[in-house]
């Protein structure tokens, strides 16, 4: 298990550089050069891309695995993290992690809701300007301060969570489970009592991924009812980016939800049930790292301005290599 983990460390080394290109790529694209994106959905979009960034740095720092075990969900960082710090840092490292992760899907959120309201009730997207700039911001930067807060509160190592997870987390990784950064979710003992602290940061957690997909499906179903008929109010051109907006958002939502969500929903749940299962979901922190530079490449892919301005560049690029050649080749 230990040579897994390895090759998954050094993998995620090559994916933060792609996330960097790639979000650094859209977010100069949609500074300088398109015109159709203005105002509040531009500043989505930036914001978007700085988080995707952000994200992967922090699992470079956090090195988070996540495994299960007979009732116990245990979060802990493995490998040459880039701040080979304390365990205590690191610690804080798995708290942050997890609270970036869920500022990107409180936004998630929000960009249905604006999309949503910028279709069917555009005079209401009014409250996300001016001030109300400040309420889309805050949501999901609450919902990331909160979540990271919650679980380095609530889920940190006791005594009883070391004892419980220490024979099995040996044999399994050949570690001490006190010589590594971790966060353990055990919400009941061995005699059936609840642990209060973790039983309370598993339904919480829970609560607020349930939360945002509600938002979500609700949004993108919405909009997919009443698409056709909202966009004859549009012209032929605002119709195909509206579609396109539309495609774009729901690959921002469906990536990280097929990649970790839906993995993941077994084991937040079986830890209430003492069910032990066999899939290690190790595999799950290390996709989700692909998730960034796939967002930013599909939207770029999907929105038809980027793809010209993207087309373009690439054809002055070429035709300047050529002559150069050409240059080069007559000297």
């Amino acid at each position: 298990m230990l040579y897994f983990l390895t090759i998954l460390s050094n993998m995620t080394k090559i994916q933060v550089f792609i996330t960097a290109a790639s979000n650094l790529l859209l977010i100069y694209i949609t500074l300088f050069h398109v015109k159709q994106i203005v105002g509040t959905y531009k500043y989505m979009i930036i914001i978007f891309s700085f988080l995707g960034i952000g994200f992967s740095i922090s699992d470079q720092v956090a090195k988070p695995v996540i495994y299960s075990y007979a009732g116990a969900l245990l979060c802990f960082s493995y490998g040459d993290g880039w701040f080979d710090e304390s365990l205590e840092f690191r610690q804080a490292a798995l708290a942050i992690y997890s609270g970036i992760y869920m500022v990107i899907l409180a936004l998630a959120a929000a960009q249905f809701v604006y999309r949503y309201l910028a279709l069917v009730h555009p005079d209401l997207t009014k409250w996300f300007k001016g001030f109300g700039i400040m309420a889309w911001v805050c949501y999901p930067i609450s919902h990331g301060v909160v979540n990271g807060l919650l679980i380095f509160l609530l889920a940190s190592p006791d005594e009883y969570s070391d004892q419980y997870l220490r024979n099995e987390f040996f044999k399994e990784y050949d570690l001490e489970i006190t010589n590594v950064a971790r966060l353990s979710m055990i919400p009941f003992d061995t005699a059936g009592n609840l642990r209060i602290k973790n039983a309370t940061f598993l339904l919480c957690l829970s609560f607020f991924i349930s939360c945002q997909y509600s938002i979500i499906i609700f949004c993108a179903v919405q909009m997919h009812l009443q698409m056709n008929k909202e966009l004859l109010k549009f012209s032929v051109a605002n119709q195909k980016l509206q579609r396109q907006f539309f495609k774009a958002l729901l690959v921002q939502i469906l990536v990280p939800a097929i990649l970790f969500v839906l993995p993941s929903l077994p084991f937040l749940i079986t830890p209430f049930f003492n069910i032990e299962i066999g899939f290690n979901p190790a595999l799950n922190c290390a996709l989700l790292q692909i998730y960034p530079p796939i967002d930013s490449i599909a939207f770029m892919l999907i929105v038809s301005e980027y793809r010209k301005i993207i087309s373009k560049t690439l054809k002055k690029c070429g035709s300047k290599a050529q002559n150069q050649s050409v240059i080069q080749f007559v000297t």
